[in-house]
């Protein structure tokens, strides 16, 4: 044992070195970065020098990274998923063969990852990470265009980051700022190109999806009219600009034309936008939930270790919930085959051993069966927050839940737009001319436009979903408000101001303030850069790369990767009992089906959910399309088909003379009763055999 203390002493001390050598490089890149910056004009635009591409191109890097390491998916990615699955694997288009709200080029992007890296989600995975990093560095671009301070742009571009936005929500994070970074550099220089790739850029944003060319183009039309409405170059450049945009459209609108016609598709998006508004409630206002019975300050409890459990084969439900009880397991999440993920608080030798050594289970995971120890004891933040009771401490927390900071950034994003304009036009009442300040103008009342529109119809409920997707517009903006939002004799007014009563303030003690403001600024980035240099690190040392992209490439997806384990037995008795060219109905919400199993979804419904598409012309076409497919199996969920029945009484019509009732099953879900799926055949098809688990009939 002593031997071995040596080499281990030399490696970590070699490491602190290296981690130490590693701080003082970045603290002195950061003044490098603030020296450059601060020597920066106001007037230079987006002509960033080498260090600031540079930095761009790092944070790029390092936002691929970041997101790969944390892909994940959620079951409404897969509306998308399957959506482009449907092209590659079936040949079906759509608004023709399948119902689409409006993700034209979002599907096809869908199918080309598809096509390129094979029946898996690896081709998806590389498509969101590289859009969302694009995105977020054009973000940066553009806080260092509207800050003029590196370190601030980086600081407030990483804030974006971890805001959390969905990874199917990608093309809002790539297109809200591409179209604010093509305006401003329109604005900046007033060229028939620069118009053409803003023009470009909107279609593009169209048809991947549509609304988003509709943001961009309202934030173009505001740029150009502040811009030339003095003179009839106004008309010639909104002539140029949508010119643009509809060439650029023509090849997406003769395919639609020649697969169901324009109107179709027009009626299809205005029908599902409809209805999703009802559904979400647009422009609805959010409340705050207020605890008084909640204390003053609470301190959460450590954090406890994630471990899975896998039980002996045959252990009863019974049995299995006395085992927990007695092993103090917490939060228990079923992974599937007897799996179980669950938390634990006690990491002790003697606790882990009896877990491990019980008779009734075969195999645990994060756990080391040899010296009975954690092996995977979470982030380093994780642990961090464990030793330190401070950083669990909450304030207030009946009124700064988690709930009610999601309102609180509701009503400050709706904010910020109204904000901007305030400040805009009192600094353009204090010069006492709009002559000569027009770009600033143009470019802060053409992201504010953008802003109040996504506020109006993306920013809506459930917000957690939402957030992080309309950040980048509203951090850019809010920013430009921070930097504008002083009066333009501060400086004078400070300076007059006394310091606690001792006199007035020296030229000295501002330049202290000042630099305090600074060396605060770089220790936050600092900090902030150095966690999640740590993180990243351990995750390189793990391998987490290379076991992320293996996990990925499995096809069809892997089981472990599914959104939820409970779906698991329903997922393998589609697979194994049907047949690879068979299509399947299901009457709920669960798009993710059909990537796990590798089949496809009939009727042109990849969902039946929130009574989209329930008009009368459009089951009246599901009801066609099951006609002419292979549908042997329509699959319901007992729990919501009595609201199935209401909203597509002309499907289920259809079901009920052409199918019949197999039998009912949860499938292996611990969470639903015996009966929660009813499974109906296509009426005369002869099985092929029965499925050992469920004991229905196959068809495969």
């Amino acid at each position: 044992m002593k031997a071995s203390l040596g080499p281990v002493f030399i490696s970590r001390y070699l490491s602190a070195v290296k981690t130490t050598l590693f701080v003082s490089r970045l603290c002195s890149f950061f003044s490098r970065l603030w020296r450059g910056t601060q020597s920066q004009p106001e007037s230079c635009g987006f002509a960033l020098s080498r260090l600031q591409w540079l930095s761009g191109a790092v944070l790029f890097v390092g936002s691929c990274v970041f997101h790969l390491l944390s892909y994940g998916l959620v079951d409404d990615h897969f509306d998308r998923i399957a959506r482009g699955r449907q092209i590659v694997q079936y040949g079906e288009w759509p608004f023709k063969d399948f119902f689409d709200p409006g993700y034209f080029l979002t599907l096809f992007a869908s199918a080309t990852a598809q096509f390129l890296f094979g029946d898996n989600l690896l081709g998806e995975a590389l498509l969101n990470v590289v859009c969302l990093s694009i995105g977020f560095t054009l973000t940066f671009v553009v806080l260092i265009r509207t800050m003029q301070s590196l370190p601030l742009a980086a600081v407030v571009t990483l804030l974006v980051m971890v805001s959390g936005p969905r990874f199917y929500d990608y093309d809002k994070v790539l297109f809200y700022p591409l179209g604010v970074f093509l305006c401003w550099r329109y604005i900046d220089r007033m060229s028939s190109q620069n118009l053409i790739a803003l023009g470009l850029a909107t279609a593009l944003a169209f048809w991947f999806r549509y609304d988003n060319g509709i943001f961009i183009a309202g934030a173009a039309v505001v740029a150009l009219f502040v811009m030339h409405f003095r003179s009839r170059t106004f008309a010639r450049r909104l002539v140029l600009y949508a010119g643009v945009v509809v060439l650029a459209s023509l090849p997406s609108l003769a395919f639609l034309q020649v697969n169901g016609g324009i109107l179709d598709y027009v009626h299809q998006i205005a029908t599902y936008a409809s209805r999703e508004g009802e559904r979400t409630r647009w422009f609805s206002q959010q409340s705050l939930t207020i605890d008084a019975s909640a204390p003053l300050v609470s301190i959460e409890p450590p954090a406890g270790y994630r471990i899975t459990v896998r039980w002996v084969e045959g252990l009863e439900e019974v049995s299995r919930l006395r085992l927990e009880r007695q092993f103090l397991l917490e939060d228990a999440d079923f992974r599937g085959e007897r799996t179980w993920s669950y938390t634990i608080n006690d990491d002790s030798t003697e606790y882990l051993r009896s877990i491990v050594t019980e008779p009734l289970v075969e195999d645990t995971g994060s756990i080391d069966r040899s010296t009975f120890r954690i092996v995977q004891a979470g982030t380093t933040m994780d642990r961090v927050r464990r030793i330190v009771p401070f950083l669990r401490m909450e304030l207030l927390p009946g009124v700064l839940s988690r709930e009610n900071l999601l309102v609180f950034l509701y009503y400050l994003f709706i904010a910020v737009p109204f904000a901007a304009v305030l400040v805009l036009w009192r600094n353009i009442f204090r010069s006492g001319a709009l002559r000569g300040q027009e770009p600033e103008v143009a470019r802060v009342l053409s992201l504010a436009v953008m802003c109040l529109l996504v506020d109006g119809f993306i920013l809506r409920a459930p917000l957690a979903a939402r957030i992080g997707a309309v950040a980048p517009p509203i951090a850019i903006l809010g920013s430009w408000l921070v930097v504008n939002a002083r009066l333009r004799d501060q400086a004078r007014h400070v300076a007059n101001l006394s310091i606690m009563g001792f006199g007035e303030a020296s030229p000295w003690m501002l330049r202290a303030q000042q630099g305090g403001k600074t060396v605060v600024m770089v220790v936050v980035a600092v900090a902030f850069v150095g966690f999640s240099a740590l993180s990243v690190r351990e995750k390189f040392q793990g391998g987490r790369i290379a076991e992320r992209v293996a996990a990925l490439a499995v096809s069809p997806p892997a089981e472990t990767l599914l959104p939820n384990g409970r779906d698991l037995g329903l997922v393998r008795y589609v697979r194994q009992c049907s047949a690879p060219t068979d299509r399947v109905l299901v009457t709920w919400f669960m798009p993710h089906l059909y990537s796990y199993s590798g089949r496809g979804f009939a009727g042109g419904m990849v969902v039946f959910f929130g009574h989209h598409w329930s008009g009368e012309r459009f089951q009246r076409r599901t009801v066609n399309r099951l006609r002419q497919q292979s549908v042997p199996i329509v699959i319901v969920e007992l729990a919501s088909y009595e609201r199935f029945q209401e909203d597509y009484a002309l499907v289920d019509a259809y079901i009920q003379a052409h199918y019949r009732t197999a039998g009912e099953s949860h499938f292996g879900n611990p969470d639903a009763p015996q009966d929660a799926y009813r499974v109906m055949v296509r009426a005369g098809l002869t099985p092929t055999g029965v499925d050992d688990s469920s004991k229905l009939p196959c068809f495969g």
